[in-house]
């Protein structure tokens, strides 16, 4: 993707995954020794299955030849799985939209775990707390013109977001496709590409759309709102949402509908994010949001799965999987150094520097027709598993992974 000069700058600030097993490729007969379906291999720790601080390793439930990967290409694997066996069962997920999701290059603030929690007043939160109210929490702290921004904002984005969602709606329904048995018609995929163009080049100007409407406010932030922000980002959790302030606010949102008032926070939100992190915070922050524009979200058991599915399959078919989670650690690196080159030139507006639209909008298109063709190689080589798999294996998955988890 080439871009201009600022997108160039090198990214040695967002730690991207790596995949640090060789040993499956080097020693494929490792794989071969697993249980057969039902066996106890996803028990054994085997090589790599202890962490040199006597702890387990984030791959210790996993079988032998997947037992050195890291932390991030676990996560990787585990939701890789999900989509497998939702793709064995025929009931794919599609990962819902949202104005978090959308145009998510603003970063996040992260939170603690729950143990250093402390909500304000004391007072613990029943539920946890989520980016709407916190959203709600520092619209008390904007004043009128500030709220007024963001409500232009969202209301002048409707149609836009409604094109985009209409659009990737269209790139879900086409990947579906490739899941029937008859043969994509030619030039499908072509078509697919050019879809998946559209798309990302429609959510970079949702983008700029937000980062011009969010460096504003930057500007007319006070010294007093800076510090709320900045706290706020620091300890996100400590928000109680029972304080009278976000009733306040809630009350002075009442004249419009409660959907925008949704659309408003979370907006507000996106906005303190961009406001109190430079480029590379909120280029490093982990969103989790979603697996990309176009990759399905599993239900959330993976970790509890992934070690039994694995020692379901046989040797050859683990290859298979553990080469397209090779192909995948590889395009996820890619793709997070062009999300923070795109985080660097939207960071840019806050000084005043004008976003180059076209050069924007063609990452855009590039960085969403990588997402789909992963997408596509993933559904292909999914396929020739499934195909593969024996009535034993197919019957063990559908007893043990399928209908024990609903």
């Amino acid at each position: 993707m080439k871009l201009l000069v600022i997108l160039l700058i090198p990214i040695t600030f967002v730690c991207l995954p790596t995949l640090q097993s060789t040993a499956f490729a080097q020693k494929g007969k490792q794989v071969g020794g697993q249980k057969q379906a039902g066996g106890k291999g996803s028990d054994q720790k085997g090589r790599g299955g202890e962490a040199k601080n006597g702890k387990d390793s984030p791959a210790a439930h996993l079988p032998p030849g997947f037992q050195q990967l890291s932390k991030d290409e676990v996560k990787l694997l585990e939701s890789l799985c999900g989509r497998v066996l939702e793709h064995i069962v025929g009931s794919q997920a599609r990962s819902k939209s949202s104005l978090l999701s959308i145009a998510d290059y603003f970063g996040s603030m992260e939170l603690p775990k729950d143990k250093d929690v402390v909500a304000e007043g004391d007072a613990q939160p029943e539920s946890p707390i989520s980016e709407t109210d916190i959203g709600f929490y520092i619209l008390s702290r904007l004043d009128g013109e500030q709220r007024g921004q963001l409500g232009k904002l969202v209301a002048g984005q409707r149609a836009e977001i409604a094109e985009y969602e209409q659009l990737r709606e269209n790139v879900l329904t086409m990947l579906q496709s490739l899941s029937e048995e008859m043969p994509p018609q030619r030039g499908f995929e072509r078509s697919l590409t050019d879809a998946a163009k559209a798309v990302g080049e429609k959510e970079i100007g949702i983008a700029i759309a937000q980062a011009r409407v969010f460096a504003t406010i930057a500007k007319s932030l006070t010294q007093e709102q800076e510090q709320f922000l900045l706290l706020v980002r620091s300890s996100p959790a400590a928000v109680n949402t029972n304080n009278e302030s976000i009733a306040e606010v809630r009350a002075a949102l009442a004249k419009h509908d409660t959907k925008d008032q949704e659309a408003i926070a979370i907006l507000a939100y996106k906005a303190a994010c961009y406001c109190t992190g430079n480029a590379a915070q909120n280029a490093a922050s982990s969103t989790g949001r979603s697996n990309g524009l176009f990759g399905g979200k599993s239900g959330g058991k993976e970790r509890q799965t992934a070690g039994t599915f694995l020692n379901t399959l046989n040797r050859t078919q683990q290859q298979q999987l553990y080469q397209l989670l090779s192909s995948q650690v590889r395009t996820f690196q890619t793709q997070m150094s062009r999300r923070a080159q795109i985080v660097i030139a939207l960071d840019a507006m806050k000084t005043g520097k004008p976003a180059v639209e076209i050069k924007l909008q063609q990452a855009g298109g590039q960085f969403a027709q990588t997402e789909v063709q992963t997408a596509v190689a993933e559904a292909r080589a999914i396929q020739i598993i499934k195909d593969s798999l024996t009535a034993t294996q197919k019957g063990f998955i559908q007893q043990n992974l399928v209908d024990a988890g609903r």
